[in-house]
């Protein structure tokens, strides 16, 4: 709707403005009206203008803080230092276990002792540095130190976990066969008390390591039978670290046993 204007007397004049004049003073009047207008407009919205802007800042910080912490670290579940992690890689996979195991590391034999013999004992171990083994969050006071026989280099020997806990779980399955295995010498060939140490250690270490990741991974039930008797799916999607590449950097790491080393 056109706004109103009203003459505006002159303090020396008597008589209202008329002409050309006139209208000039009653335009720069209006003008002059809006503008105070939009000031006092404005002078009410700025605390909010600048709240907005502070909140836009802050989310700013906190995308680059995520993205800094992210890039950083390669394994969330990580919570200290580790040599291999830049051998982490993520894969969508899916686990393969029907109602009747069968596959490559399943059973006993020449075939699935070398299927083991990869993932397990054909890995050795790794030197890290002092500094890296107070990164870790490793105590160096009282671990064998080494001098790696290819370069000369001094520090400390160490093995990724989950060697051992693969290895931990080849001992399950061949005394889970012991009849085959124990007369071929090995740790199921050890005597009785010996071997039950051992077992017990490995399932210890084997059921801290899985109530330590916690896995909320769900899965269902089917009829693999077709006899009206459901059966748990564990053949479940997953995302998972890729273990070739740890292994390969596990494998061109690995340091030998020095000759003066003792035995471990």
């Amino acid at each position: 709707m056109p706004k109103e204007y009203r003459d505006v007397l002159n303090e020396e004049e008597e008589e209202p403005l008329t002409g050309e004049d006139g209208a000039s003073r009653r335009i720069w009047r209006s003008e002059k009206d809006h503008l105070a207008t939009r000031l006092r407009i404005l002078s009410l919205r700025w605390p909010w203008i600048a709240h907005g802007v502070l909140l836009s800042v802050s989310f700013a910080f906190l995308a680059l803080s995520l993205y800094v912490r992210l890039s950083t670290q390669s394994d969330p579940l990580l919570a200290t230092y580790s040599p291999a992690q830049s051998a982490v890689r993520y894969e969508d996979t899916k686990f393969d276990l029907p109602p009747v195991p069968e596959g490559p590391f399943v059973g006993k034999g020449p075939e699935v002792d070398a299927s083991w013999d990869y993932i397990t004992d054909s890995i050795g171990d790794q030197m890290v540095s002092r500094e890296e083994m107070i990164k870790m969050k490793l105590d160096p006071n009282g671990a064998l130190q080494i001098t790696d026989p290819a370069t000369g280099k001094k520090g400390f020997r160490v093995a990724i976990e989950v060697f051992h806990q693969l290895h931990c779980l080849n001992l399950l399955r061949q005394n889970n066969h012991k009849e085959y295995y124990a007369p071929l010498g090995g740790d199921t060939a050890a005597p009785i008390h010996d071997l039950h140490g051992h077992l017990d250690h490995c399932i210890d270490a084997l059921r801290q390591f899985v109530m330590c990741q916690g896995d909320v991974n769900v899965f269902a039930f089917r009829f693999p039978f077709d006899d009206g008797d459901p059966w748990p799916d564990y053949s479940t999607p997953r995302v998972c670290k890729n273990y070739a590449s740890i292994r390969q950097w596990a494998v061109g790491h690995t340091v030998e046993r020095g000759v003066d080393e003792p035995e471990h």
